[in-house]
């Protein structure tokens, strides 16, 4: 049996594998200011430097599927460690660049690098282990997660303090997580036992898809209110230094700590509760720091946000990984992650759109609370009277 010769490195080893894309992005936030000096004489360089960060999280909502698909049919271990070295390696080439376009171009190969590493990673979790132990890895890695992109960025501000260069240099780590991938994530071999509630199908389940991709695409919206716009926040709740409000988000985010700790606790409860809980938290945090009279109000309030969505993404990805057979799991976990980072791009507009019926940007963002709220409710009423789960 795969789980019980591979012992906790196994898990370890996955845990850093769903990183990486934090890596991707927290470590060359810090580097922008210099990013933005570096090709001060480009044309449209307020559109294209950006890129450099946000191009990733495109690939991966563009091509995720498309990697599950080849996963399912050429193998999941494999396509995991071409694409960590792809990651790694083109995630490194910009220290030898000079060419911004070159640099974006490297970009692109790094986001669909980082869309099969994600849709890999999240898999080989559903292959290796039961519903119980997926629970107990995901809270692991949700609650080291917080840590490790606050030491990303710090990492990556030290980097870039030296070169506008040198936060490249945070890619290296790639070739680590690829050495753990070659000697930890063998090619699984399917237990039946362990397909959840779904027994094999001999097509592909698009209603199953439509289901996991429309909930995940609904509750993205809401989680990247606060991860995208979160400087915004506190912004608009009077801090005006960049510095400051980076500590403050560094400060909030210790919440998701608590939210995958919570999640771990409650590793029996049904995810429809899980759901209910998480949207609670969204709900009074994101009503609170829209009344809240300023920061030192607001600051907790805020955390308590991140402990929503420290609860809410490894119970999406617990709940997605139960709808989907071995034989579809990679393509199924591929098309999530789309949905999922698909929020990221989604998320800002219809924030916007529900400010035009608030008169500001936290009134939108406290009526999005209110409908989490009502969501809540609606979830532990059901729950309450045995609806499915």
């Amino acid at each position: 049996m795969l789980i019980a010769a591979a012992g906790p490195w196994r898990g370890i080893t996955l845990i850093l594998v769903g990183l990486m894309p934090v890596l991707a992005l927290s470590g060359l936030v810090p580097d922008l200011p210099q990013l933005f000096q570096q090709f001060a004489a480009e044309p449209h360089r307020e559109l294209l430097v950006p890129m450099i960060i946000t191009v990733p999280s495109l690939c991966v909502a563009l091509f995720s599927g498309f990697a599950g698909a080849i996963a399912d049919r050429w193998g999941r271990r494999r396509l995991l460690l071409i694409s960590l070295l792809a990651f790694a390696t083109l995630g490194t080439i910009p220290m030898a660049f000079t060419s911004l376009t070159a640099i974006i171009a490297s970009r692109v190969v790094v986001g669909v690098a980082e869309a099969a590493i994600l849709t890999c990673g999240n898999a080989l979790l559903g292959d290796y282990y039961d519903e119980h132990d997926r629970r107990k890895w995901l809270g692991y890695q949700n609650m080291f997660g917080a840590l490790f992109g606050s030491a990303t960025i710090l990492a990556g501000g030290l980097l870039a303090g030296w070169h506008w260069r040198g936060p490249f240099l945070l890619y290296l780590f790639g070739f680590v997580v690829l050495a753990l991938a070659w000697i930890n994530c063998p090619e699984p071999v399917r237990d039946r036992s362990m397909d959840g509630a779904q027994a094999p199908v001999q097509q592909f389940p698009w209603r199953t898809v439509a289901l996991v991709c429309s909930v995940t695409l609904g509750l993205a919206l809401i989680y990247y209110v606060q991860a995208v716009q979160h400087g915004r926040i506190f912004g608009d709740l009077g801090v005006q230094s960049p510095a400051r409000i980076s500590v403050l988000v560094t400060l909030a985010s210790m919440g998701t700590i608590v939210g995958g700790y919570v999640f771990r606790r409650l590793i029996n409860v049904s995810t429809q509760s899980l759901l209910a809980l998480s949207l609670l938290a969204y709900g009074v945090a994101y009503i609170g720091v829209a009344c809240a009279p300023d920061v030192t109000v607001g600051l907790p309030l805020d955390a308590l946000g991140q402990v929503g969505g420290g609860i809410l993404l490894p119970t999406l990805i617990a709940w997605s990984l139960g709808k989907y057979a071995f034989e579809y799991r990679g393509r199924g976990m591929g098309l999530w992650g789309g949905a999922f980072f698909l929020g990221a791009f989604v998320s800002p507009p219809a924030v916007a759109l529900v400010g035009q019926f608030t008169p500001g940007f936290l009134a939108s963002v406290g009526a999005i609370g209110a409908l989490c709220l009502v969501l809540s409710a609606v979830l532990y009423v059901t729950r309450r009277k045995g609806q499915p789960q």
